[in-house]
């Protein structure tokens, strides 16, 4: 499955003193696809609000199921 979100790993992280280390991944993908789609909305004028398209892109595509899964626990 595609992840559109960076993901971090709590096996990454390594704090030593004040300074936090971690590494996190996100495909470059991730970042683009969900941005055009709101834009093509956009162009064709099918939603008006920038709010609703972004709504509904987040939906379709997962976006934010894992950290609302991850905060219920």
């Amino acid at each position: 499955d595609n992840l559109y979100e960076v993901a971090l790993w709590s096996d990454m992280l390594k704090v030593e003193g004040d300074e936090l280390f971690y590494a996190y991944m996100v495909d470059n993908q991730a970042i683009v696809i969900p941005e055009t789609i709101d834009a093509i909305r956009a162009l064709t004028g099918t939603i008006s609000s920038a709010e609703e398209s972004i709504a509904k892109t987040d939906a379709a595509l997962g976006i934010g199921l894992l950290t609302e899964t991850l905060g219920q626990r």
